[in-house]
């Protein structure tokens, strides 16, 4: 059975549930057994059993006391200057249905906090009391369990000495949401971005099986920098671990049905069970608010009665079908027949959908509405309506462009394409015929280009390519071999840019004509084209399936030329599913076919052996996947006219090699001799110069050399926000967070750290790989450790950890997941644990690279701190002394890392004490 993280948490569970039941000498005997068959999830169940004893020792947030069954009269109001626990009130700032809210200050000396202290009332009545106080305990129980950057965070809890139950909360200083976009004067766009993050904290409560249940604008606050904060989860539920419905309970029925029905769904209105479409719902109503200035149901008289009524039975009208004041269009920066223009079709469509009246016709997931948004932001077609195919095309044709400069270089480019596309046709007149078509063809699109410029317009490649697009099927239509020379054109050259979404529609349509026109053999090659456009957007499905398509088409098996580049694409998605034998076969294939085709100095023929090359360091089986580069790199040398792009292709793997081989000194020399020749030949903005420079930033971070990779981040921070390119866009945003977070102490874009989240926890519907989202969960760790965030470094790390279990990653994830896991036990002053893991992900490291290889004896190094701390220091300089030859060798003796490591030696041979939990996030050796 495939493992998920539902499936863990149900074992888990029971796993838990049954070790709660023993005690002594059979508790130990059972947990031994889970050890000799190294039960993936004993690791967790110990942290719980461990969190279970930790509770039991000192309680807290332990459970709340029995309240007294009678009204217990008021002995005093709280006054600022009083302490609650280590705070002290400073001013009153509210009363909800069951609590009062007051402004706080830590002032015991451990540490400064400001944070809101939230204290039952202790005027109710009795029956209210005995309510209020579970729903109190509840509410403590779900926030303790919700760590996200959107989420105001739960920081202390306890009992006042006469009973009073409090909870201290992160304290929020910001408006609602519709109050904070009215006065920024936000944008229709701008609020939809805003608005995801409001999504991302609503998918993280759902993913950890908590409904809201009271989702408004007053509930959703946010800070004067433009963040969003999450609110008061008073009435919250938990769900069942398969996220099944939920009936109401007993509490809440006493407790009056606790909502606010304008934002209540009608399944909570009439008492059926609850999902999480009842929080899709009352986000619909937030959007529909929040786009027009109006909630949903327009009625004479706002009563209860009527209200409730209209949310049962009436069908809310488009938000652009409303009707929309000066006021709410000027707060959105544009005028009435502009703000409903904007919310036309799309928008409403999105809306409605997550307003639908029945839990199964809604958006699935707050994650689905997410990704619709996302659509539409981006101006692609949107899920909530049923497209058609004119309008998708639209759709695309629409689509803002990546913004590239126009240069003489694309347009030569396209011209020459597209020249050389029509030359080889079957007649002399025909391709005479076509070559004046294609000839007209552009420059018509010259001629449309100058007016724009004229006006100035900054036209860019990318547009120019959409223009090209639309036209040439209303332009061409009776000309489909002209069609498809100069689609076959455009696509290569939005793949080349690295806009693969808008590659793939072309590729498509080249397939299409291809069939149409008969000429099978071509339409196979074109499948093969848009499978590998899939293959490097990350959407190995989708690559899957279009090489499929090709082998359906049919082809012969003596078709050398076909059979190299299927089994070249196959290699690929075997390789990137973690099937790196079967990667290996396909790749030999391959380079068979090829060799066969074309001889031993071709491109396709270097393209399987660059592949196979890969692949054996992938296996670890580094000299011989370096001795295959050198051979292929002189090959390379005799191919005349060889692209600059794919040299530069070539060197990035050549450098990638020495990386992955612990040669991190050497790929930096690499990379620093390429990359000016690089940027001066094919240009700065490149996608092979980004990834020599990616590999350069790599090194210059594994050295030490934080600052400087710094430095030289711009290019991949552009990169991190290019959203055609998603796969490229996930690696260029982690190595932007490990970055960031090593030369500045943890502190990241927040933009960025919620986009490597909302990808690391995201399911089957985002196409990125199993390996992708867990080394986003993974950065994230990272970037905690660096902050001295031991706690939420665990959380991070034992998400990537279960990721990694259960889906294809790298050879080296999982003892990565492991590794990050003990730095974060020891950050937390557990360094028995701590060691436990590092033992883990050693032999993890010597399985999958070897071991000697500088990450192995990184990890080593790790596990030497530990040792210190427990008092074995010599068994710790024993593995430093080890370590060191190597490490100098690969890192230089120059390198800060390598410094680091000679400090730490020194502070071995004097056997310094160091304390459990004094950990500082710059002398961390991350492996």
């Amino acid at each position: 059975m495939t493992r998920t993280a539902v499936t863990d948490w149900q074992e888990l569970s029971a796993l838990y549930e049954h070790a709660d039941a023993l005690e002594g000498a059979a508790l130990d005997a059972w947990l031994a057994g889970l050890q000799a068959e190294s039960h993936p999830l004993l690791a967790s169940l110990k942290q719980m059993l461990d969190a279970r004893a930790q509770v039991q020792a000192n309680g807290f947030l332990g459970t709340l006391p029995h309240l007294p069954a009678a009204p217990e009269p008021v002995l005093h109001a709280w006054r600022a200057g009083q302490r609650i626990g280590a705070y002290r009130l400073l001013r009153h700032l509210g009363a909800g249905g069951m609590a009062e809210v007051w402004l706080a200050q830590r002032d015991d000396g451990a540490f400064q906090r400001t944070v809101a202290i939230k204290l039952l009332f202790r005027h109710a009545a009795s029956h209210q009391r005995d309510n209020f106080a579970q729903r109190f305990a509840r509410e403590r129980d779900i926030l303790a369990s919700l760590h996200h950057p959107n989420i105001a965070g739960l920081h202390d809890a306890g009992v006042t000495p006469s009973g009073q139950p409090w909870l201290a909360l992160e304290y929020v200083e910001g408006e609602s949401l519709t109050a904070w976009c009215d006065a920024a004067r936000l944008s229709v766009e701008a609020r939809v971005r805003l608005f995801r993050q409001v999504l991302l904290a609503v998918q993280h409560a759902h993913a950890n099986l908590v409904i809201h249940r009271d989702l408004k604008p007053a509930n959703i606050l946010v800070t004067a920098q433009g963040e969003v904060r999450l609110l008061d989860f008073g009435i919250a539920k938990l769900m069942e671990p398969e996220g099944g419905a939920l009936a109401e309970t007993e509490l809440t029925r006493q407790a009056g049905r606790p909502l606010t029905v304008q934002y209540a769904s009608p399944e909570q209105l009439t008492g059926q069970p609850l999902t999480t479409a009842c929080d899709v719902y009352s986000l619909g109503v937030v959007l529909y608010e929040l786009l027009c200035g109006e909630r949903p149901y327009a009625l004479k008289l706002e009563s209860a009665a009527q209200l409730e009524q209209a949310i049962l039975d009436v069908e809310p009208r488009e938000p652009s079908r409303r009707v929309l004041t000066a006021a709410a269009a000027q707060a959105r920066g544009t005028t009435v027949e502009g703000l409903r223009k904007r919310l036309a079709s799309d928008l409403d469509a999105i809306v409605l959908r997550a307003l639908a009246k029945r839990p199964e016709q809604r958006y699935g997931s707050a994650e689905a509405l997410r990704v619709d948004l996302d659509r539409w932001l981006a101006g692609e077609a949107v899920e909530a309506r049923t497209p058609s195919r004119r309008y998708r095309l639209r759709k695309f044709v629409g689509r803002h462009a990546l913004s590239v400069s126009l240069g003489a270089s694309a347009m030569v480019a396209l011209a020459s394409a597209a020249s050389v596309a029509v030359w080889f046709g079957v007649q002399a007149r025909q391709e005479s015929a076509r070559a004046v078509a294609s000839k007209d063809f552009m420059l018509d699109m010259f001629k449309r280009a100058d007016p724009e410029k004229a006006r100035g317009a900054s036209v860019t490649a990318g547009e120019l390519l959409d223009t090209a697009r639309r036209d040439i099927s209303q332009r061409l239509p009776t000309q489909p071999e002209l069609q498809v020379d100069l689609l076959q054109s455009i696509a290569a050259i939005q793949a080349d840019m690295g806009e693969y979404t808008k590659a793939d529609s072309a590729f498509a349509d080249v397939l299409y004509l291809y069939l149409r026109l008969g000429r099978s053999r071509a339409a196979a090659m074109a499948a093969v084209n848009r499978a590998e456009n899939a293959l490097w957007a990350g959407d190995l499905g989708g690559a899957r399936a279009s090489l499929k398509q090709a082998r359906s088409i049919g082809g012969s098996a003596r078709d050398h030329e076909l059979q190299a580049r299927l089994n070249l694409i196959d290699g690929w998605i075997a390789g990137k599913g973690g099937e790196l034998k079967l990667a290996q076969e396909f790749f030999s294939r391959s380079l068979k076919e090829a060799t066969l085709a074309f001889g031993p100095n071709h491109t396709t023929t270097l393209d399987a052996m660059r592949g196979l090359a890969k692949t054996l360091g992938d296996l670890g089986e580094y000299p011989a996947a370096l001795t295959m580069h050198d051979d292929l790199a002189a090959r390379a040398a005799l191919l005349a006219g060889l692209d600059a792009r794919e040299l530069a292709s070539i060197q990035f793997e050549a450098m990638n090699l020495h990386y992955k081989a612990g040669a991190f000194r050497e790929a930096l020399n690499l990379a620093d001799a390429a990359i000016v020749p690089c940027q001066r030949n094919v240009g700065p903005n490149d996608e092979g110069c980004r990834r020599l420079q990616q590999v350069r930033i790599l090194a210059l971070l594994r050295l030490g050399w934080a600052d400087r990779a710094l430095a030289a981040l711009q290019p991949l921070e552009d990169l991190a926000s290019n959203a055609l390119s998603p796969e490229r866009q996930a690696i260029a945003a982690q190595i932007v967070v490990r970055v960031q977070s090593a030369a500045l102490h943890g502190m990241v874009a927040q933009g960025l750290q919620s986009q490597l989240q909302t990808l690391g926890q995201s399911g089957e519907a985002t196409p990125q790989r199993n390996e992708t989202k867990a080394r986003a969960l993974l950065v994230l760790a990272e970037s905690r450790l660096f902050a001295n965030d031991g706690a939420q470094a665990e959380v991070w790390a034992l998400q990537a950890l279960s990721r990694a279990q259960s889906g294809p990653v790298d050879r080296d994830t999982l003892p990565r997941s492991s590794s990050l896991l003990g730095m974060a036990l020891l950050q937390k002053g557990q360094p028995q644990q701590a060691l436990l893991w590092f033992e883990k992900a050693q032999e993890g490291y010597t399985r999958a690279i070897g071991i000697d290889h500088p990450v192995t004896l990184l990890c080593s190094l790790n596990r030497a701190r530990a040792l210190q701390i427990m008092g074995r220091a010599p068994e710790g300089l024993a593995l430093v002394v080890h370590a060191e030859p190597v490490l100098a060798q690969a890192l230089g003796r120059d390198a800060p890392a390598f410094l680091s490591l000679q400090r730490f030696r020194t502070g071995l041979e004097a056997n310094q004490p160091r304390v459990s939990g004094e950990r500082s996030g710059d002398d961390l050796f991350i492996s």
